[in-house]
């Protein structure tokens, strides 16, 4: 999911037929987060799904940073952002609460995937997919994360993930190899 080729053109509107708006149905998250001038430009730079297991398109228009579900085209998270000195700050984000497009109600838990997000798609960085407090540790964990985000960043492959890979292709093929 992540730019194979730092010559990639930025996402915009137009790099997806799809986009949908934010729904009036939405929330204001309290998520407060400042970004260098190299974070900035690196944000701005989006994200283009590249394969049908890529899960988000994300783009920078204006001020503001645009999060949709790559196959529905849902607007999922919105983030305004003012520039204040050297830093990038966040200044309005908006969830999508229309339970017809997005089925999440817990603001904690979507500043934190929104943060995820961030920190790894477009910053490049490897943190911890959050899960949600419903959703039981163990093979369900690898269910959530490929719901979630898909395939994930190309070259995110820890042990932790092939482990938990382990476990969810064993648990899916076990009535074959009988």
């Amino acid at each position: 999911m992540m730019r194979s080729s730092p010559n990639q053109m930025p996402a915009t509107r137009q790099s997806w037929s799809n986009i949908q708006p934010m729904p009036p149905n939405c929330s204001q998250l309290s998520l407060q987060r400042a970004f260098t001038e190299q974070e900035f430009e690196r944000i701005c730079f989006g994200l283009i799904p590249e394969q049908m297991e890529d899960k988000w398109f994300i783009f920078f228009e204006a001020d503001t940073l645009y999060f949709h579900r790559s196959w529905t085209g849902y607007c999922i998270y919105q983030l305004r952002l003012r520039q204040e000195e050297a830093n990038y700050t966040v200044v309005d984000a908006l969830v999508n609460r229309e339970p017809g497009q997005y089925s999440g109600a817990d603001d904690s838990y979507d500043e934190r995937l929104l943060m995820f997000l961030i920190d790894s798609f477009l910053l490049g960085g490897r943190s911890r997919l959050p899960m949600p407090g419903h959703v039981p540790a163990g093979m369900v964990t690898e269910l959530h994360h490929h719901h979630v985000i898909g395939a994930g960043p190309r070259g995110a492959e820890t042990p932790e993930r092939k482990t938990q890979k382990g476990w969810l292709w064993r648990w899916l093929t076990r009535g074959l190899s009988k």
